[in-house]
């Protein structure tokens, strides 16, 4: 049976649809982040702003204020890395 979704209903939409939970939604995001910073070659120091920025978001959405010390421990660490192999 059909269920009836907000049409600016984003956070449903892409986090419980689309990637199925709200961990899984913030480890892909990170990723493409990370990527697509590190091709750009963006500076650390703009990067960790961003990720501050993101950070405090998936802290709001998600409820748990753990989720900005762990996006910004994992994020920097996936950004060194992805930096160093692909760019």
């Amino acid at each position: 049976m059909a269920e009836y979704i907000e049409p600016f209903d984003f956070r449903t939409i892409f986090i419980k649809y689309f990637l199925g939970s709200e961990q899984v939604f913030m480890f892909i995001f990170l990723l493409i982040f990370s990527y697509v910073c590190a091709k750009f070659q963006m500076t650390t120091r703009i990067y960790l702003v961003l990720l501050a920025i993101s950070s405090l978001m998936f802290a709001f959405i998600m409820g748990e204020a753990i989720y900005i010390l762990i996006v910004l421990v994992v994020g920097y660490v996936t950004f060194k890395s992805i930096s160093r192999i692909f760019v």
